[in-house]
This record gives C-alpha cells, structure tokens and sequence, in this order.
C-alpha cells in the first residue's frame, strides 16, 4: 500500500514545480536596428525623447527646438518654444508636451581660501504646449532645483532632482504643483546622469542608478526590486558609472542603456537574463546620456548625442552581417 504522506508530498512538490514553470520569468526579448533618422532636422545635440499616446515622437534638441516625427521617421512638426531658460527635458501626457528648464544663478564661495564664482541650480521652469507649437500653461513646481528627467506616474508628475539627487512627486492642480512625495538620499549618481521611467505598474517607477551599477524599481516610493553589477559580462554594467538610462517594455521587459562603450540590452522580468542588441555602433562620445523611449508596439527609439540623430530598434533577429548602426545621411 502506498504511504499517503509520500503521496501527499510528492503531489505538493509536483505543484510547486508546475507553479514555478508557469511564473517563471519568459525571456527577454531580441531586438535589432531598423534605421536611423533626424541627421537632417537636427542643428543641435538631441538632449530627451518621449512618445504621445498617438505614437508620435518627440525630441527636444540643445537649442530648445522640439522636433516631432512619426514612428517611420517621417518629420510632422516643429517648433521653439520661448523659454530662458532653454529646456533641458521634457515628458508627454494628454498630447500635451511639458517642457523643464533648470533656473541658475550665479554665486560666491569660497574654496580652500580663494573665492569662485559658480552657477547654481536654484528651481525649475515648467511650460505646457501643444503639438503645434501653442502654449498653454506654465506650472508652478515648487521645492525642486533642477530637472534631469520628468514623467507622470500614475497621476503625479515626477521630477528627477540632480541638484538634490532627489525624485519630487507632485500632484497637479491648475497651473500648481504640490509636493506629495519624495525619495532621496539613495540614489548614487555621477557624470551629471539622472535617468527613470514608468514601469507598467501604473504606481511604480525604475532608476537608472549608475553609480551604484543598478537598476532599480520603485512602488508608491518604496524600493521593492533591483538588479544589476558591476563587470563586464553581458548581465552585467560596466564603465565608470552605468546604466545612463533605462525604459520598460509592455511584458514587463527591462531596457538598459550604457555608454562608454555604447550597450543596449533587454533584461527579463526578473532581470536576471539579457540579449544585448547588436551592431548599434558608438552613439555618444565620453560620459553622457542615451535616451530612450518605446512606442505602443515596443519599438525602441534612442537618442545618439554622436551622430545627432535617432536610432530605432525593433523586435526581431538581427542579421549576422549587420555589423555597424545604419545612420542616415
């Protein structure tokens, strides 16, 4: 006869074994390059990407100009917004474009007895408008000092504070922002980089925290996941500081972005797998950023500071030959 108990366990140890088959992470995707475009329009370094609703691309270049393009790389607009300071980043909800500017002004210290003047971040500047060009508003948001990088979370906007290397939430009423929340003193942060994005968790965010060499997620302001090391191993981060940006895909899929030399890699879920993305060439030269954005069908747009232009990757096997990113001319 056989004995209940090692039946009863030999069916608990084939559930769980059924229940780490079926929530085991699915692997992280491929990605290859499908062209280049923006060499033309472009008169200055692309700084930030962001992508509407409607899958149009937006790029803001250094000399405060936004330039907008559909996924096929076909320009559909543009305009210069008049701000001083110039924007530094933006971000996209409602079809309505946000545009920052880090306000600075000039001061005195005195350093190992001599005294130098510095300028210093002091607040940010936010101006809303619309595709065309038409502003709409300017928001209030006080408590920040400078803006590296802005999304909406859930329903706040959040600012990526270099200056305090602080994220600031903030709910929006009218042309007001009120400070609801703030996650500081964790981040390690180097070369001037402050990169996040939203998560498909509608209340959660991920940190490019380079200088700790990790990726990390946040939930209604709680850390609950991280990965990442430093090395030179394909899951791993290398350089100085890395990775300098980062961005979510739908099935929940991590993009990291590393400069110096340039890599592209998707983790898995659990961010413990990854397949680098080939043949993208150098896209920036020393220590500064790659951003990135992802349309609705999980095309990755990157910003390359190099070659003033954007480079789009889409999900696929890349081809043996293709050894070098296609820029445009």
């Amino acid at each position: 006869m056989t004995n209940q108990s090692s039946v009863v366990r030999n069916g608990v140890i084939a559930l769980c074994s059924l229940s780490s088959a079926l929530f085991a992470a699915a692997p992280a995707p491929a990605y290859k390059v499908a062209q280049s475009f923006g060499q033309q329009e472009f008169k200055a370094t692309p700084l930030c990407v962001a992508m509407s609703a409607k899958d149009q691309l937006v790029v803001l270049v250094g000399d405060g100009t936004v330039v907008l393009y559909d996924t096929e790389g076909k320009t559909t607009g543009s305009f210069k917004p008049d701000m001083k300071p110039l924007p530094s980043t933006l971000t996209v909800a409602d079809d309505k474009i946000y545009l920052f500017g880090t306000v600075k002004e000039e001061r005195t210290r005195e350093v190992q007895g001599q005294k130098v003047k510095t300028m210093e971040s002091i607040g940010i500047q936010c101006s809303v408008y619309d595709a065309s060009g038409t502003k709409a508003s300017d928001i209030q948001l006080p408590g920040a000092r400078s803006a590296a990088d802005a999304h909406f979370i859930g329903k706040d906007l959040v600012i990526a504070d270099l200056a305090q290397q602080s994220l600031i939430f903030y709910q929006i009423t009218g042309d007001k922002g009120k400070v609801t929340r703030k996650i500081d003193k964790v981040f390690r942060l180097c070369c001037g980089i402050f990169d996040f994005c939203p998560s498909p968790d509608a209340n959660s965010l991920m940190v490019a925290n380079l200088g700790a060499f990790q990726v990390q997620t946040y939930r209604n302001g709680r850390k609950v996941h991280e990965f990442g090391a430093r090395g030179e191993k394909d899951s791993e981060f290398h350089g100085c500081c890395n990775p300098v940006n980062v961005a979510c895909l739908a099935d929940g899929s991590t993009v990291t972005v590393e400069k110096a030399t340039t890599r592209v890699k998707i983790y898995d879920k659990s961010g413990k797998t990854s397949k680098p993305i080939a043949g993208l060439g150098e896209l920036v030269n020393g220590c500064t950023t790659i951003p990135i954005t992802v349309d609705s069908k999980g095309a990755l747009y990157l910003a390359s500071a190099s070659k003033n232009c954007i480079v789009k990757c889409v999900s696929g096997a890349a081809d043996p030959a293709a050894t070098a990113t296609p820029f445009a001319k």
